[in-house]
């Protein structure tokens, strides 16, 4: 199965702070902040995970481990060599990253010349 990946304007290699600024510009929105969402980045070899998190509702211990990520939701990960996106279910971050580079070691890694296009873009 191939992975799409989507270009960035990222400094290459990708460091720490360069996958942080590219969460924050490519896959946060304006109001995140705002609703208590924050970013979680796991850096491996090959890649960084980044997976939402959500602010405990009140009422919620908050000295407890957050909850899990909700079902449907995605898992992203930044390429290192290139700054590029891509998608991945809720799946372990460490179980994203080992299949991330299989994906590509084997070329099935596909890194698109641009992102795709909003639908709601197109009817307008």
């Amino acid at each position: 199965m191939d992975i799409h990946a989507y270009p960035t304007e990222a400094t290459i290699p990708v460091d720490l702070a360069e996958a942080q600024r590219i969460a924050d510009h490519y896959l946060s929105s304006a109001d995140d902040a705002d609703r208590g969402i924050t970013n979680l980045l796991t850096e491996f070899d090959s890649c960084f995970t980044v997976v939402a998190i959500f602010a405990p509702h009140p009422g919620i211990d908050p000295h407890k481990p957050p909850l899990p990520p909700a079902i449907g939701g995605s898992v992203c990960v930044i390429d290192k060599p290139t700054g590029a996106v891509s998608y991945w279910p809720t799946y372990p971050t460490d179980l994203v990253a080992e299949q991330y580079t299989r994906a590509m070691q084997s070329g099935q890694l596909i890194i698109e010349d641009g992102w795709p296009e909003d639908d709601d873009a197109e009817e307008h």
